[in-house]
């Protein structure tokens, strides 16, 4: 935006007429010529006034505006789904921490419980702890994304939290 601001206004400046005064004094040694001279130079921009120039400057412009802007959106349309993706991540783990896992250890114990009493059997038993360590693996998953996805939305959401505390 800064380098098509600047092309724009070194466009206009060019609207602008600069006037040139000049003078020289001559002097030859061994001869009594002494030149002085006078100059003077106006630009005469009858009729063109750098339209072409002035309009391609701010085509530009406008070009890296609108460069900009989808640049903005787009980052903001990234930050957004990583800040989704965490409050989906964080949500799942914490269903599994309050709900799932509790009730999975809940039939875990009655299954031995039945299993001490006689009521089931062994294969049952095997089932219920397989049950029991898959959902411990699948809570332990789900806090691990959870970790992941807070660490990519905080990394470009506020990077400098990230690099104070390293350094």
């Amino acid at each position: 935006m800064q380098s098509a601001q600047a092309a724009l206004d070194n466009a206009a400046a060019q609207r602008k007429s600069d006037w040139t005064v000049g003078a020289s004094y001559d002097h030859f040694p061994g001869t009594s010529t002494r030149l002085l001279e006078l100059r003077v130079s106006v630009p005469l921009q009858w009729g063109y006034h750098y339209e072409g120039e002035v309009g391609r400057a701010q085509a530009q412009w406008s070009q890296a505006q609108e460069a900009l802007d989808k640049v903005r959106r787009l980052a903001m349309l990234d930050l957004q789904q990583l800040r989704n993706a965490a409050a989906s991540a964080a949500q799942r783990a914490a269903t599994f921490a309050t709900d799932i896992l509790p009730r999975a250890r809940q039939v875990a114990q009655n299954a031995e419980l039945a299993y001490s009493k006689g009521a089931l059997p062994l294969s049952d038993l095997l089932d219920a702890r397989r049950t029991l360590r898959a959902t411990a693996l699948e809570a332990l998953s789900a806090r691990q994304d959870h970790a992941k996805a807070l660490g990519a939305w905080q990394l470009r959401a506020q990077p400098q939290t990230l690099l104070g505390s390293t350094q």
